[in-house]
């Protein structure tokens, strides 16, 4: 289930990131929809240890729920780090125009 939801949930996002031509406009999108992914993936973990909680005691069941949530963050804080690092190219290339 948290699989299947992951790949449709990238899919739509790759398709998005094709359909948007400004690099500025495709990584602000980028970030807001892994944040709202990042959030709403932590909400299923949270849902599915409640709700299937003798399936946990299985270790790999549990071992491939963490590591989808712990990749989730990952991905976004590397989403984060770029789009915060290509700001600060594009406005120290404005400030560089500016001034000469």
């Amino acid at each position: 289930l948290i699989t299947s939801i992951s790949q449709s949930y990238n899919l739509s996002l790759i398709q998005l990131a094709f359909c948007i031509h400004s690099h500025k406009e495709t990584f602000t999108i980028l970030h807001h929809s892994f944040t709202n992914f990042s959030y709403s993936s932590i909400i299923i973990f949270i849902i599915v240890i409640i709700k299937y909680y003798h399936l946990i005691q299985d270790f790999y069941f549990f071992f491939y729920s963490t590591l989808f949530i712990c990749s989730s963050i990952t991905l976004y804080t590397f989403l984060m780090m770029t789009l915060c690092s290509y700001n600060k190219c594009s406005c120290s290339a404005h400030t560089e125009q500016f001034v000469s």
